[in-house]
């Protein structure tokens, strides 16, 4: 199990505190109880932005790796492009497909 913090005093394993979404905002200083010794400590919050990349053949020419979202009903099915996440109306073909499949 991953926790968010170590006590400053205790070192122990802890979560911090966000009920009703309190300790989330980057900037002010917050304060919380260690449940293990009961001294008070205090945090503030950084929000870091992490990316994963992949490749997109499609937008370099290749062509789209097309796959039916899962919708109901059927006919608000569209179909989603697994590299780049571009959406379009199915054909009627794939509509065909896709209802047929469903049966099944």
């Amino acid at each position: 199990m991953s926790y968010d913090i170590k006590c400053p005093y205790c070192d122990r394993d802890l979560d911090i505190d966000h009920d009703d979404g309190y300790g989330y905002e980057d900037g002010p200083t917050y304060q919380q109880e260690c449940h293990w010794c009961d001294k008070n400590f205090t945090f503030t919050t950084s929000i870091s932005y992490n990316y994963d990349v992949q490749k997109a053949d499609c937008l370099n020419g290749g062509n789209h790796d097309w796959h039916p979202t899962i919708s109901y009903p059927k006919e608000f099915t569209k179909m989603r492009c697994k590299m780049c996440d571009e959406e379009r109306k199915p054909t009627s073909d794939e509509l065909v497909l896709i209802v047929q499949s469903q049966i099944k």
